[in-house]
Parts: structure tokens; C-alpha cells; sequence
């Protein structure tokens, strides 16, 4: 087995959690981890895509942050400990992280498959977004207008803050702090959900994963920008051309059988 090992470098305890990790897998298959955690075990890092070309299975030690980071160029299945926060994607808490790690060892897991967004703009390609998409105002407490489309049809325009577009995963963050449902992983559907609009009518919508969706922004827009899972903000102008779309690639997660509503029930109502 090769392992690929992914930390919150920010984090004394994941970094240290990384290293005993490294330790319990050293004669367990082939290690190969992010520079941070290589360096302090004298060994070589390795970048996320040399990680996920190599690897079998990738751990990530830190929260839903780590994750997504991870998931930018990962695409093996990911094996969550949480050492952060909340940790909603996360599988394990990391009091139990090296015995459940035994359990991935000796193969009694299942992989779960997760639904990613396309993004392209003005026909770039943009990275995968596991959670949400958001075109928002770059400056606070300034409006934008909007227009959204699905399938090349108008279902809503509005002025606002911005908008989100979520897969089901991502249903359970941003977009649910916005108002928007949540989404059972295995529902075929993305969350469009407006962002502080100045409209009593726009109301979040679920749209099939399989629609292609359309933001345009209109007259009298500020200076916006669009962020894919809470990273790398692009400036985005009236003349942009913003498409939304399913990916043919999936986020792909190491499960040991709790499900999705004993999570919610678990992490979100707390």
C-alpha cells in the first residue's frame, strides 16, 4: 500500500499527530507526504500531485479546510482525521486517528464518492470546486447584480452580496449559512443560493447536477470576484462568461458506515 500524507501545517498537534502517523505506517508500504510533514522526519516531500499520483490512499490531518485544500489535486480516496474545528467531512477524531488507521490497513472500509463542480470562465478552466462556487462582491457592504442561468434560461436576477452555487457536500457549509437546504450526498442536485439579496423573491434554488448553470453579472456591478472553496479569489468584470457544470471528477472519502444524517445530527446540531 502507498500512503500520501497531508497536514494543517498550521497546527502543532497535526503536524505532530503527521509524525506518528509516519511512524505507524513506516513498515506499512511507501510514505509519501507534503514537505511539511517530511521535514521534520528528515525525509523527502512531496507536492499534492506527486502525492496523489503515487499514493493508493491519502490522509489528511486538520479540518474541512485541509481537506479541501487537498482535494484541489487529489482525487485517491481521502482518509479524514480531524484535528481542527468542526471537521464535518473528517471520519475520525484524532484521539482515535491510529486505531481506526488499522482498520484502513487490514481493508475493512468502504469509499464514498462525492460530486465536484466545473468552473470555467471565459472557456479557462478553473479548479474543481468540492463544495461551492461563489461570485460575490469584493468589497464588503458593496451590491452586485446578477443573473442567473440554467441551461441557458433566466430563472432569477437580482442585486446582492453574491451567489453561491454548492454541490451536496457543500450544502452543509456556506450555502446552509445562507439560507440554502441540505442536500443528501446521493441527491443529483447543486444548491443555487443568493447571498444577502436585496429581493424578497430570490429564494435559494436545487437545480440537477446535469444542467449546465450561467452567472452574468449586469449594469451598475462593483468590483467582484469569484472563489472556489474558500481559495484563490479571480477578479471576474461584466464581460466574463461564468459556467458551472458537472465534474467527471469525484471527491472520494474512506467511510466506515456512519451516515450522512447521523453526521448532521452529530456536528451540526451541537
Amino acid at each position: 500500500m502507498k500512503w500520501g500524507i497531508i497536514c494543517n501545517f498550521h497546527l502543532d498537534k497535526a503536524i505532530s499527530l503527521s509524525s506518528e502517523i509516519c511512524d505507524f505506517l513506516s513498515d506499512k508500504g511507501e510514505i509519501f507526504a507534503e514537505d511539511c510533514v517530511a521535514k521534520g522526519k528528515g525525509v523527502t516531500g512531496y507536492s499534492h500531485k506527486e502525492i496523489n499520483k503515487e499514493s493508493d490512499i491519502v490522509i489528511t490531518i486538520g479540518g474541512d479546510g485541509t481537506i479541501l485544500r487537498a482535494l484541489e489535486n487529489i482525487d485517491k480516496p481521502i482518509f479524514a482525521i480531524n484535528s481542527g474545528g468542526m471537521g464535518f467531512l473528517t471520519e475520525v477524531e484524532s484521539k482515535d486517528a491510529l486505531r481506526e488507521l488499522k482498520r484502513v490497513v487490514d481493508g475493512d472500509y468502504n469509499v464514498e464518492e462525492r460530486a465536484k463542480l466545473k468552473v470555467m470562465v471565459d472557456g479557462k478552466r478553473l479548479p474543481d470546486a468540492a463544495n461551492e462556487v461563489t461570485v460575490q462582491t469584493a468589497r464588503i457592504a458593496k451590491i452586485i447584480y446578477l443573473e442567473v442561468y440554467v441551461e441557458n434560461e433566466l430563472i432569477e436576477a437580482f442585486g446582492a452580496d453574491g451567489v453561491i452555487i454548492a454541490t451536496p457536500t457543500g450544502s452543509t457549509s456556506y450555502a446552509l449559512s445562507a439560507g440554502g437546504p441540505i442536500l443528501d450526498p446521493s441527491v443529483g442536485g447543486m444548491v443555487i443560493a443568493p447571498l444577502a439579496p436585496f429581493k424578497l423573491s430570490a429564494r435559494p434554488w436545487v437545480v440537477p447536477l446535469d444542467k449546465k448553470v450561467g452567472i452574468k453579472l449586469v449594469h451598475k456591478s462593483k468590483e467582484s470576484k469569484i472563489v472556489i472553496d474558500g481559495e484563490s479569489p479571480q477578479s471576474i468584470t461584466l464581460d466574463s462568461d461564468i459556467v458551472i457544470t458537472e465534474s467527471e471528477k469525484k471527491a472520494r472519502f474512506v467511510r466506515f458506515g456512519e451516515s450522512f444524517y447521523q453526521m448532521v445530527r452529530t456536528k451540526l446540531v451541537r
